[in-house]
C-alpha cells in the first residue's frame, strides 16, 4: 500500500491515524530550537513497541528499530546551525534520513523549500506529521528515495542529514546521491552532524577529493540522566 505520508492531499487527521494504527498512542514533544518551539510525534509507549519487535523476532522474521522516532543531540546541534547560519537567498534545502524532520522543519520555519527524503516509509510517515502538526506542509515535500538509485531531477543549496552515516550501504551510496543533487557552487553546502564515535571514515574517504570539509565538534549535554556527548558538525563545500 502506498505510504500515506506522500499523498499530497492526506490530511493531519489521516497521517495520526494512519501512525496511530501501526504503532498505538502518538504523543507529541515539545522541542525547543533557539527561541522556537516544534511538537515532535513520538510513540508514547515505546517499551512496548519494542516488545512487539522482539517478539517478531522470535518468530524469524526481520525487525527495523524505530532509530527514527528519536529525537538524537545531533538533531539538536545541527537545527541550532540550521536556525542561525546564513543561507543563500531562495536556497533549496534537502535533509536526508528524516528523524523526524526537524532540521527541514527549522529550514522552512525561515521561509524556504525544503524536501524530506528518506528510505523507510515509517520515518516519512511521522516526518510528514510533523511538517503537518506545525503547518509547514507548504513549504515541504517528502520523498521516498534509494541513495544508490534515485535520482530527484532537482538541485539543492544545501543537503542535510543526521546521524545517517552509521549504515555501510548508505555510507558508500550517499556521495553519489550528494553529487546528482547540490548545486555546484561556492555557498552550497552539505550539512552534517552525528555522535564523534560514529565518525563516517568509509564516507569521507570517498568525498575528499571534491569538498573541502570543516568539522566542529559540539559538547552536548542532555536532559537529567542522559549524560554528555560530543556531536560533529561537519560542514561539506564543492571545491
Amino acid at each position: 500500500m502506498k505510504n500515506i505520508a506522500l499523498q499530497p492531499t492526506a490530511t493531519f487527521d489521516e497521517l495520526l491515524a494512519a501512525a496511530r494504527n501501526k504503532f498505538g498512542a502518538i504523543k507529541f514533544e515539545e522541542v525547543k530550537v533557539g527561541d522556537q518551539i516544534f511538537e515532535l510525534a513520538q510513540i508514547a509507549d515505546m517499551p512496548a513497541y519494542l516488545d512487539k519487535l522482539v517478539n517478531k523476532a522470535r518468530g524469524g522474521k526481520k525487525i527495523d528499530l524505530p532509530l527514527w522516532a528519536k529525537i538524537w543531540p545531533s538533531s539538536l546541534v545541527l537545527g541550532f546551525y540550521a536556525l542561525k547560519f546564513k543561507a543563500a537567498e531562495g536556497a533549496k534545502f534537502l535533509e536526508v534520513g528524516t528523524d523526524g524532520g526537524l532540521c527541514g522543519m527549522i529550514a522552512a520555519s525561515r521561509g524556504y523549500e525544503v524536501v524530506l527524503a528518506d528510505t523507510d516509509d515509517d520515518a516519512l510517515l511521522f516526518a510528514r506529521l510533523n511538517a503537518s502538526r506545525n503547518k509547514l506542509d507548504e513549504k515541504i515535500s517528502m520523498h521516498k528515495v534509494d541513495f544508490a538509485e534515485t535520482d530527484l531531477e532537482e538541485k539543492f543549496n544545501y543537503i542535510l542529514g543526521c546521524e545517517i552515516l552509521h549504515r555501510d550501504d548508505v555510507a558508500q551510496s550517499l556521495p553519489g546521491f550528494i553529487g546528482r543533487h547540490l548545486v555546484e557552487a561556492k555557498d552550497s553546502e552539505v550539512l552534517l552532524a552525528m555522535d564523534k564515535k560514529r565518525g563516517g571514515k568509509k564516507f569521507f574517504e570517498q568525498t575528499k577529493e571534491s569538498y573541502r570539509l570543516m568539522r566542529q565538534e559540539v559538547p552536548f549535554a542532555g536532559n537529567a540522566g542522559e549524560g554528555k556527548s560530543i556531536v560533529s558538525l561537519v560542514r561539506m563545500g564543492v571545491k
